[in-house]
């Protein structure tokens, strides 16, 4: 699918479910977009809508592709109106009314890659990023009324695939 069949796509739903009225924004791919199916980014000049490339790969790539445009377009309705732009009332409601859905139903998960350990309690904590000075909550909480204490500072017991080696029962970022 190209980035025509986007704007194609965005047209039939400028005309069926807004009128025709909103002005073509640049839509393009991004193939960073992972947990999100889309978005948009408003600018007074120019809007952008852009839609996760990895979307393309699911069997049933056109309807979500679709969806995501839907989705992004109420953002981009309520943002030439002057409105609020989130997930507000009003959104919901044209959402309702054309058809399309709140949340990604096929987000793409990064792996995590650090795995850190209370040397107290050995409660195990998985990272997708690395952390330099952080204390067990738990342990903090419980032995030094809630601040920071370095007997309990997390240490570093895995890195990249040794991290799904590890039982976890907690997992962050």
């Amino acid at each position: 699918m190209s980035e025509h069949d986007l704007i194609r796509i965005f047209t039939e739903w400028n005309l069926r479910s807004f009128s025709g009225e909103l002005p073509v924004p640049e839509i393009r791919w991004n193939s960073r977009l992972k947990t999100s199916a889309g978005r948009f980014i408003p600018d007074r000049t120019r809007s952008i809508i852009e839609v996760a490339t990895y979307l393309c790969e699911e069997p049933n790539a056109e309807h979500l592709i679709r969806d995501t445009i839907g989705h992004e377009m109420i953002h981009f309705w309520l943002w030439e109106r002057r409105m609020p732009y989130g997930h507000t009332p009003e959104f919901h409601r044209k959402m309702e009314e054309i058809g399309v859905s709140r949340y990604n139903s096929v987000p793409r998960h990064r792996p995590f890659k650090y795995c850190y350990a209370c040397p107290s309690c050995d409660q195990k904590i998985l990272t997708r990023k690395r952390i330099r000075k952080a204390a067990c909550a738990k342990c903090c909480n419980a032995h030094n009324d809630g601040e920071f204490h370095s007997r309990f500072q997390l240490k570093l017991v895995a890195v990249g695939e040794q991290v799904g080696q590890v039982p976890s029962r907690e997992r962050v970022g």
